[in-house]
């Protein structure tokens, strides 16, 4: 046998027997593992190996985003701040503000770019500091939703405010 096979072999071998007692039945072999075990902390913008950066450039990102509720998925961060108006607040309207997370974010964010033309939204951006406001409204009416992204490896959704009342 080759020694480079000997070695994968061994290799491979070593893996297969370092998880025996992980996957022993004994309670205290099991807890021991779990604790050992890092904890993940989900990442800002959870990419799934499935799901690559659709593009560095914005535009060609934000299209990618709004048609495509796995990309909304991959490229949302978590949590992500909401920022809403309590139309029903008394003396008057109010600021309402919450961390998203789980089942909370409900998908899709951002109508795809199809829905956006039917409901006669106009979309509108703009920079500071490097990151990207989009703004969708429709004209004549109280209806005003912005999504703000930050450029890392990826542009990342990390705020919604919806202004509408």
């Amino acid at each position: 046998m080759n020694p480079k096979n000997t070695r994968w072999i061994a290799g491979l071998l070593l893996v297969a027997l370092s998880g025996c007692e992980v996957a022993s039945n004994s309670p205290p072999a099991a807890a021991a593992a779990e604790q050992a075990a890092p904890k993940k902390a989900e990442p800002a913008a959870a990419a799934t190996p499935a799901t690559a950066c659709p593009s560095q450039d914005f535009d060609a990102f934000l299209s990618a985003f709004a048609d495509d509720i796995e990309v909304q998925r991959a490229f949302t961060q978590r949590p992500l701040r909401s920022e809403t108006v309590d139309a029903n607040a008394d003396p008057e309207p109010k600021p309402v503000t919450a961390m998203l997370d789980g089942d909370a974010i409900k998908f899709p964010l951002m109508p795809s770019r199809v829905k956006q033309q039917a409901d006669g939204l106009v979309l509108s951006q703009t920079e500071l500091n490097g990151d990207k406001q989009v703004l969708l409204a429709k004209p004549d009416t109280d209806y005003q939703l912005s999504f703000f992204f930050r450029k890392g490896e990826c542009w990342t959704l990390y705020r919604m405010r919806d202004d509408s009342l």
